[in-house]
């Protein structure tokens, strides 16, 4: 199926779904790549998505709130950790 026609049909689906905008493929490959990135790791969305640089596939990921505020307070509870063994704040 050409490229074209699938965006057709992405676009017709959106309508029907009353989406305030149409879906595009290229949408769908942002949303794969960013799932790929977190389940598997960006070598792996590297892998899958084609891209012969790591830099091009960072591009696709988008790291959700959630994950982002994780790192965060794993992070924190490293540095708390540190400090209770007598490390240098």
């Amino acid at each position: 199926m050409r490229y074209s026609r699938v965006a057709q049909l992405f676009a017709s689906l959106s309508r029907r779904a009353g989406l305030g905008r149409p879906v595009t493929p290229h949408m769908l490959r942002h949303a794969a790549g960013s799932a790929l990135a977190a389940h598997g790791g960006l070598d792996v969305a590297q892998a899958v998505l084609g891209h012969a640089s790591i830099t091009s596939t960072q591009t696709y990921v988008h790291p959700s709130a959630e994950r982002q505020r994780e790192a965060v307070d794993r992070l924190a509870g490293t540095v708390r950790g540190r400090r209770g063994m007598g490390s240098a704040p």
